[in-house]
């Protein structure tokens, strides 16, 4: 159907697509521009992509945009899964630590609109700078690169936004950050496979996803939907990350599986994707993340070679 569409188009038009996702009666274009003066002289092709678009006759929504953001990201990693609670967020922090322990320049952007956790677990609390060139400065937060929505929202208020105000504040922390230009972005994903992650797979070339789940059945039926939705947009998928796998008491040697076992090896198995480890419960993690210093985690040896052991895996 992409194929058809671009087909449509005129050639100066099929010159300037950068992308096209269709999402069941949704599609979404990027079209390409040097600047946003150019952005406004090609208007006249954005309005010719939604005509050409709109005599299909196939769409409910039709989202038109111009990116003139350069590539500043060597590598775009997304923590995903559908399933909320199972520690995407605490997973896109840690990973970003271990990335900056081995030497990376890294950014952690905190893809959550309606959930931001990021500030919370790195305890910040104040409002980003703005450059001369009306540009957020993303906050510096052990030695990371960070940028939340948590950051210009009151946290105590609920965000009511439909669609398309949530894809325009996607777009600003995107394009109207002014990111360095760093080895790793790592993107931390919401639950569910809506808008947001459209509009992110949209906007950005993902090199890959690294998917999060707990052992419990629950979990992993929604996790397949992740998994699919990378494989529909054929987003490479780093591997699967079995979270609160399980729980060793400070009394015994021996491992509880309070959420159930192997639940990430039989993910890992039916999508033929490799399973890069195993984080258990460990009350370090918990007192440390409610505490906004996750940095003290890598304290502990054991936890310290899980995460750079995942970390190692996604630079080979």
């Amino acid at each position: 159907m992409k194929d058809k569409i671009i087909n449509s188009f005129s050639n100066d038009l099929k010159a300037l697509v950068d992308n096209m996702i269709i999402n069941d009666k949704k599609v979404f274009v990027t079209l390409k521009a040097e600047n946003s003066n150019q952005a406004k002289e090609f208007e006249k092709f954005k309005e010719e992509c939604e005509k050409k678009i709109r005599d299909f006759n196939l769409f409910d929504e039709i989202n038109v945009t111009f990116t003139t953001i350069k590539r500043k990201f060597s590598k775009v990693i997304v923590v995903s899964s559908c399933k909320g609670g199972v520690g995407k967020s605490t997973l896109s922090v840690n990973l970003a630590l271990s990335l900056k322990k081995l030497g990376k320049k890294v950014g952690l952007l905190d893809g959550d609109i309606y959930g931001p956790s990021i500030p919370k677990l790195l305890n910040i609390n104040k409002k980003p700078d703005v450059n001369d060139k009306k540009k957020i400065i993303p906050v510096k937060q052990n030695g990371i690169d960070v940028m939340s929505i948590g950051f210009l929202i009151d946290e105590k208020k609920p965000l009511v936004w439909r669609g398309p105000m949530l894809q325009s504040a996607i777009m600003q922390l995107i394009n109207d950050v002014e990111w360095d230009f760093l080895d790793y972005l790592i993107i931390d994903f919401p639950p569910g496979t809506g808008d947001t992650q459209l509009t992110i797979m949209q906007k950005l070339k993902i090199d890959h996803a690294l998917i999060v789940t707990t052992p419990q059945e629950i979990a992993l039926a929604d996790t397949r939907k992740g998994i699919n939705m990378f494989n529909r947009f054929n987003v490479p998928i780093a591997g699967i990350v079995e979270n609160m796998s399980y729980f060793v008491c400070d009394n015994c040697s021996t491992k509880h599986f309070l959420f159930g076992e192997n639940g990430g090896e039989k993910l890992a198995k039916e999508f033929n994707i490799k399973l890069l480890g195993k984080i258990p419960f460990h009350s370090t993690i918990a007192k440390n993340c409610d505490a906004g210093t996750p940095e003290l985690i890598h304290n502990n040896s054991d936890l310290n070679k899980v995460y750079l052991e995942l970390s190692e895996s996604l630079i080979n």
